[in-house]
């Protein structure tokens, strides 16, 4: 990304991190719904009622995770990127320069 400001690297964290959140669950949704269909066990509590529970989860928990963390990573990076001070300060004649429509010496 050389070459990018820090505000064009941070449009493409942001883009990255809604591409590979969309991706995954667009991903998901695109299967049929037979794939999905999860075979349930039913226990019977010690009140007598039935429950009914999954016997295994149809989405991975890794989904979940890189939904909440690629977003987080992203706005930090975005944000360490587009907050932070420059290092060094414009000489104030190259300021007044480039400001009056000239160029840099």
């Amino acid at each position: 990304m050389k070459g990018f400001t820090d505000r064009e690297k941070a449009i493409v964290a942001w883009a990255l991190a809604v591409g590979i959140v969309v991706g995954l669950w667009a991903g998901l949704f695109m299967l049929p719904a037979e794939a999905l269909d999860v075979p349930t066990d039913q226990r019977e509590t010690s009140y007598g009622e039935t429950v009914e529970r999954a016997v295994y989860l149809p989405v991975p928990r890794i989904f979940f995770a890189v939904t909440v963390t690629a977003p987080v990573l992203a706005g930090w990076y975005s944000y360490s990127r587009l907050w932070t001070e420059p290092s060094e300060e414009p000489d104030e004649d190259v300021q007044n320069a480039v400001s009056d429509g000239g160029s840099e010496p």
